[in-house]
């Protein structure tokens, strides 16, 4: 299997707090994952940890067969492990044309990246909703665009891994599914890993689903 992400008994939360523990899992460069769990079970604080937005109390992670595990979150970002967060974190005063800009920093840290214009033009197709708002501020949109701006800029970063934490939180259900169908376009093209209540977008989507319970993953299907 070609891995992307290998997950060996990690364990972290927040501060002392443990909150998930003994997590191992290995997702494929191609594969698509679901992560089901009741609200506190730990699926934030584990994407999180992968981010580097928290650090890990235990356990390691690797990236593409490198350890990561003590990697600042910047530098896993530039790697191409990249969190869509749950409240998006867009910025509300920035027009939606300038949030995505924003990602050329990046550009000096990652040659593979190619022409920022053939990137944006891609985004923009997927998103044309965004096109017809790019000199709008990101503040003025409605709560599934911009859900579609924060994955928007996340793809300019080219990920390598894409972690989506509560996508269709707050939208409409013509919202999620459009949602739905852009994300399953993206399929197959890197490893995505998405956090979701919503256990019918995860069956839509995934190649597998997880299931996290009290700080421990397991098969969806064998949870009870």
């Amino acid at each position: 299997m070609n891995l992307a992400l290998q997950l060996e008994g990690l364990e972290g939360g927040y501060g002392r707090l443990t909150v998930f523990r003994n997590i191992n899992c290995a997702i494929d460069r191609e594969q698509t994952v679901g992560l089901l769990g009741p609200n506190g079970a730990g699926k934030t604080a584990l994407l999180n940890a992968i981010a580097g937005a928290l650090p890990s109390h235990a356990g390691r992670i690797l990236f593409e067969g490198v350890e990561i595990t003590h990697d600042p979150a910047y530098r896993r970002a530039r790697m191409g492990l990249v969190l869509v967060p749950q409240g998006r974190h867009i910025f509300n005063a920035l027009s939606v044309q300038d949030n995505l800009v924003l990602t050329r920093a990046i550009e000096g840290y990652r040659t593979d990246l190619g022409s920022f214009e053939e990137r944006l033009a891609e985004v923009y197709q997927l998103f044309p909703r965004l096109q017809e708002r790019r000199s709008q501020s990101g503040g003025s949109l409605s709560g599934g665009e911009q859900q579609m701006l924060a994955i928007a800029r996340a793809l300019l970063l080219r990920p390598r891994v894409l972690m989506l934490d509560e996508p269709t939180q707050g939208l409409a259900p013509i919202i999620i599914h459009s949602l739905a169908e852009t994300l399953h376009k993206l399929r197959g093209r890197f490893a995505m890993i998405i956090v979701e209540q919503n256990k019918a977008f995860l069956e839509r989507l995934t190649d597998r689903i997880l299931f996290l319970r009290a700080g421990t993953l397991t098969n969806e299907a064998n949870a009870v």
